[in-house]
């Protein structure tokens, strides 16, 4: 290739072999470029090519047919030098290309050969259409709960009932999808005889492992509904491997504290007004985020927490939502809301004993509610915020609402915010790349990925993405009921500085506990520090007490030891009493003799 040279050195492969090098750019071209597999085919080639190089130069040399010499130096060793330079540039390029085209198909060729085999080892296939319903109780056309139209409810029985399904191949998994909330239920491989009770908890899109729940792959399946009324929309089927990423498989409510909790008021509001929240707090950096609806919009259609369930999935939230049980109603203001409530029996104070009771069950670090204009002018929405800020007092009274108090004790929420609130108003950043969903943002997950899966709502509501014909790829670009606008309505921690975080000045529950974890590990730490410190005080405490015995032991020793100075001892002594006693008889004497001379 052009900038290419070759240098010879000493190789593994021979006496010689060739190093490329780019002088055009910093990696090397990719026409000699080699993988680690190529490697040895093209040395051994290059290897090969140069000693036909060797041979062509030297009669080059001897015909002296390339470059003439200049002045000052040898034709010879001229000519020869740029005779093999251009020859290595020429011949060993062309030599190498074929191999490395050669080599890259036959990989090529290979890695279409085991695609298929590595599709079958990791993903499963929906056999839902290949399938059929044998027989059933209780429920009247079963055949239509595998026709995957989740528009219509397929089956419903109003006091339990049966089905039976048989797959053409032995099945590694099953998602049932449930039009109204249920409990347990049994599943029963027919070949076997074994049955096994699921608990569906009240997650309307539950996921089933049947072949961890069989130890096998079962080929005909029973399911039974002994209580009540069951209404089924859709049932899929899969054979054994990694099932598609659309098929949900819902961990339960957040119940050990929530990091977040959004408060929107329909199955939709979510991916507009709050547009980002979820992708980037769910999604991006794992938070325990929960969804709490006021309406189950049941009282209108049933497709709606279907479509809700779909959103939420495609944004990364993994804890299932709360449905509120009330009916969807619109009206201009909240008082009217409130009117058409209570012209259905629901009093202001079975809304609020609600609100109060998610904030008390989740324990939410941070609440997020909704404009207290309601965005666009929505009554619901309004009351809806408004409900928030009454249940934040209730929440942390014992005296209100004293069941759930009871159930899940009282809290006091640290943080809480209300969309386009302008009070301590902070701005977030939805525009940001996120890793999590391949370099999109934030708002355009919400856009292009969320808010499209309620199909129902699209062409009423997408006005809010389209100001301007659709130009708005940037949540920056919103100008009305912007989704980066907030304010702190209420706080315990503080108020905000940096402004473009729901969670500054607080850390996470999971933050919470790795640092308890720390703190724990440190003082563990620092008691295992302080108790060697101890022993190494005692063993030297111990070694003193031992030196100072075996010194008072070797005295006493050496004390016994030695009797001999004590028994000269008494000779001296008397030795002593004995001079005493002649110096007395020489005085004596002398005293005597004195007296008789002078007699």
């Amino acid at each position: 290739g052009r900038g290419t040279a070759a240098a010879v050195e000493e190789g593994r492969y021979g006496r010689e072999r060739c190093v490329f090098i780019s002088r055009s750019r910093s990696e090397r071209p990719s026409s000699v470029r080699a993988a680690p597999c190529q490697l040895h085919f093209l040395l051994y080639s290059c290897h090969r090519q140069l000693f036909k190089i060797r041979f062509a130069a030297r009669r080059t040399a001897r015909r002296g047919s390339f470059f003439p010499a200049g002045e000052g130096y040898g034709g010879k060793r001229l000519f020869t030098f740029y005779g093999i330079r251009a020859i290595i540039n020429a011949e060993i390029i062309q030599a190498v290309i074929p191999l490395k085209k050669l080599i890259n198909t036959l990989l090529l060729l290979c890695l279409l050969l085991t695609l298929p085999v590595l599709a079958r080892a990791e993903e499963a296939r929906d056999v839902t259409k290949e399938c059929t319903c044998a027989q059933s109780t209780g429920f009247s056309n079963p055949g239509s709960v595998l026709d995957e139209k989740l528009w219509s409810v397929s089956i419903s029985a109003t006091d339990g009932g049966t089905f039976s399904v048989t797959a053409p191949e032995g099945l590694g998994s099953a998602y049932l999808l449930f039009d109204e909330e249920y409990g347990e239920y049994t599943v029963t491989d027919d070949e076997t005889g074994t049955a096994v009770t699921v608990d569906a908890a009240g997650i309307l899109h539950h996921y089933l492992d049947l072949e961890a729940l069989f130890g096998r792959c079962p080929q005909a399946l029973t399911f039974r509904f002994e209580a009540g009324q069951v209404k089924i929309a859709d049932l899929y089927l899969f054979t054994p491997g990694q099932v598609p990423d659309w098929v949900q498989r819902w961990e339960k409510p957040v119940e050990d504290g929530a990091d977040l909790v959004l408060f929107s008021t329909h199955c939709d509001d979510e991916q507009l007004f709050f547009a980002g929240v979820l992708p980037y707090y769910a999604g991006e950096l794992g938070c325990r985020v929960q969804v709490v609806y006021l309406t189950n919009h049941r009282n209108l259609t049933h497709i709606r927490c279907h479509e809700a369930l779909n959103g939420l999935w495609a944004v990364g939230v993994r804890n299932y939502p709360v449905f509120g049980s009330f009916a969807d109603y619109f009206a201009k203001s909240e008082k009217d809301e409130l009117s058409i409530f209570s012209q259905h029996d629901v009093t202001q104070e079975d809304l609020l004993g609600y609100v109060t009771e998610q904030l008390r069950r989740f324990r939410p670090l941070v609440a997020l509610g909704h404009d207290l204009n309601g965005e666009y002018g929505h009554g619901a929405h309004m009351l809806y915020a408004d409900l928030l800020t009454q249940a934040l007092e209730a929440a942390a009274d014992e005296s209100r609402f004293p069941e759930s108090a009871r159930r899940y004790g009282v809290w006091d929420t640290p943080k809480t915010y209300l969309h386009l609130y302008e009070e301590n108003p902070i701005v977030m950043d939805w525009d940001r790349p996120l890793s999590r969903f391949d370099g999109m943002s934030a708002y355009q997950v919400t856009k292009q990925l969320g808010f499209p899966s309620h199909a129902s709502q699209t062409d009423q509501y997408y006005w809010y993405f389209n100001w301007n014909l659709g130009t708005e790829d940037h949540a920056t670009d919103i100008r009305r009921y912007s989704p980066c606008n907030y304010g702190l309505y209420r706080s315990t921690v503080g108020e905000d500085v940096e402004k473009n975080d729901f969670f500054e000045n607080l850390l996470t529950y999971d933050q919470q506990a790795q640092a308890e974890a720390e703190e724990k590990a440190a003082e563990e730490a620092r008691k295992a520090e302080e108790a060697r410190k101890a022993e190494e005080e005692a063993a030297r405490q111990a070694e003193e007490a031992r030196r100072a015995s075996e010194a008072a032991e070797s005295l006493a020793a050496a004390e016994t030891t030695q009797p001999a100075p004590q028994a000269q001892e008494a000779p001296g002594r008397g030795t002593l009493l004995a001079i005493l006693a002649a110096a007395l008889l020489l005085t004596a004497g002398a005293a005597w003799m004195l007296l008789h001379k002078q007699k």
